[in-house]
């Protein structure tokens, strides 16, 4: 194919770039997002306080998120293949610095770059996939975007498995060497398609960037985006830590944790039927207060039932949140650069995945309990359903659906 034609929309190419994209965002999340699996192996193995582990976690989303975002950003100038395949290569490097390093610091630079690496693929993918469609575009995304709950689903039993079998180094092998390999294959592919690769001629620079940041609902949205994950970073960091406190075997616990993420997958589907009749925004909205809700009562979770259910509900606010929020910041703040909003919207968490994990381990060590910070990143949460749904809100004087499917492709 020449560079004057277009790249087929809806090819088989664009079928083999959601392919890919599923299995990198389950080993993207799944070896970050886990970590409240392996966080004890960790600490054993380099000799870690609990509030030094947290911190490492919160390195790792913190850097997930800003690298992320700022690739969001500047993604525009440089062409993608050589971005994917740094990324895998950067995740290759992290996994060899892991064998060797035996420091907090070393530790905490090894998952710089996994954070890095992660934030990075997480950002293309998400914005890459709606490109190379058009009659099939939400379809991509609904198949693509459950890899995130496939990942917290699909990885917890890996880990227990590799962790029974031999040290958190050699698992992370195995791990990060499939996920390195994943991302150096998707190199090999991805890119935009052609014929929409200049289709917008709306530049991301400095005035670009200025105009956003002072808009009073942008920033209301983006604010709210942040606060609105608060819930899973508080999961991701020390579920299985929160549940063995109240009483939970640590077995159960570790392997439960991935029910929050195949409940996503059905919740997806669902949530795409709802967002058809009900609208996106409100669909979204009601994920996250009940997730808001669920952060309540975890502290009194002492039990496998009420836990099964209590995961449960958390996998439906996953469900809800995780598909939609794309299409909804692009379809109010421009399709033009969709890349740059999600970018900066994926930039926007690093504050929120950096505290979160943090405070809940210090308030818990300083009240001997962990209902306070629980209800507070609860508060949190919900606080940041309202500012997201408020931000997001369809300008004035435009009558169309406030929650509809976009009106022109994301680019």
């Amino acid at each position: 194919m020449t560079e004057t034609e277009p790249d087929a929309l809806d090819s088989l190419t664009s079928w083999l770039i959601v392919a890919l994209g599923l299995v990198i965002l389950i080993l993207d999340w799944g070896l970050i997002f886990t970590f409240t699996v392996y966080s004890e192996a960790l600490a054993s193995a380099f000799g870690l306080s609990g509030l030094r582990v947290s911190s490492v976690f919160s390195i790792t989303i913190a850097v997930f998120y800003i690298a992320g975002g700022l690739i969001g950003v500047v993604i525009a100038r440089l062409p993608l293949r050589p971005v994917v395949a740094t990324a895998g290569g950067v995740f290759a490097v992290a996994v060899g610095l892991l064998q060797i390093t035996s420091s907090y610091l070393g530790l905490a630079a090894t998952f710089a770059l996994i954070g890095m690496a992660g934030g990075t693929m997480f950002v293309v993918v998400i914005s890459l996939v709606p490109q190379w469609f058009d009659q099939y575009q939400g379809r991509a995304m609904g198949i693509t975007m459950t890899g995130n709950g496939l990942g917290i689903f699909v990885l917890p039993p890996v880990w227990v498995w590799l962790l029974e079998r031999t040290d958190i180094r050699s698992a992370f092998v195995v791990v990060g060497g499939v996920t390195a390999a994943t991302i150096l294959l998707a190199s090999l592919l991805y890119r935009r398609p052609s014929g929409r690769a200049a289709a917008h001629g709306v530049p991301v620079n400095v005035s670009w960037l200025r105009g956003n940041l002072t808009d009073p609902p942008f920033v209301a949205a983006v604010v709210g985006f942040a606060l609105l994950w608060s819930w899973y970073f508080g999961l991701s960091a020390d579920l299985v830590g929160i549940l063995t406190a109240n009483g939970i075997e640590r077995t159960v616990a570790a392997t439960a944790f991935g029910i929050v993420g195949v409940v996503s997958v059905a919740a997806r589907v669902a949530s795409g039927e709802f967002a058809d009749r009900i609208g996106m925004r409100i669909t979204l909205t009601f994920g996250v207060v009940l997730a808001s809700l669920a952060m309540g009562v975890l502290p009194v979770i002492s039990a496998p039932l009420p836990m099964y259910v209590l995961l449960v509900v958390f996998g439906i606010g996953l469900g809800a949140i995780a598909p939609l929020f794309s299409p909804i910041i692009i379809d109010r703040f421009g399709p033009a650069n969709a890349t740059a909003i999600v970018g900066i919207f994926t930039a926007a968490q690093a504050a929120t995945a950096f505290s979160v994990p943090i405070v809940l381990n210090v308030l818990t060590e300083g009240t001997g309990s962990n209902a306070p910070p629980l209800l507070l990143i609860g508060g949190a949460t919900l606080l940041g359903a309202g500012l997201f749904y408020r931000g997001t809100a369809p300008e004035s004087g435009n009558n169309a659906e406030d929650d509809g499917v976009p009106d022109s492709d994301p680019a």
